[in-house]
């Protein structure tokens, strides 16, 4: 498999998770607050300020990128090739 170049990481890293999931998932999410998110597959996991963090696993971060690698368990270039693939900028989308 190829390897990613830097611009390509870059732009993968724009993507928080909120926004990705409103682009591609957004039967997902539900709103649980005034500015935070939870996952309906994973209710411990809660998204908010910018960050995520999955309670019942201790885990979390700040990107898209982290979610695609820790809780969906794709690798790196996997992960960075699903965000640039097709998709709007991150920055064009207001939640």
């Amino acid at each position: 498999m190829p390897g990613v170049t830097k611009q390509q990481i870059a732009k993968a890293k724009e993507w928080d998770l909120l926004s990705y999931l409103m682009v591609h998932e957004p039967e997902e999410l539900k709103k649980s607050g005034p500015e935070e998110y939870r996952t309906k597959t994973h209710d411990s996991l809660v998204i908010s300020n910018g960050k995520w963090h999955w309670f019942s696993r201790n885990i979390g971060g700040r990107s898209a990128l982290d979610y695609l690698i820790k809780v969906r368990g794709e690798d790196f270039i996997t992960a960075v090739n699903h965000l640039c693939q097709g998709t709007p900028s991150p920055s064009l989308f207001q939640p």
